[in-house]
């Protein structure tokens, strides 16, 4: 069975993947400006929502 964390993570993940193979290829973004997105939604908003998650559970 799949965590709900594992399911957040994973989504960011494919969300992430999808926005940088996109900007890639369809912006004139710097390769550094899609690396931070890559970066920034791949791992800094999945700890964040998990984080936000977490602390909704236990009030």
């Amino acid at each position: 069975m799949v965590s709900r964390e594992n399911k957040v993570v994973g989504g960011f993940v494919v969300v992430a993947m999808v926005l940088t193979y996109g900007g890639f290829w369809l912006t004139d973004l710097s390769s550094e400006m899609l690396m931070g997105v890559l970066i920034f939604v791949g791992v800094v908003a999945p700890m964040v929502v998990n984080n936000y998650l977490d602390n909704r559970e236990s009030v």
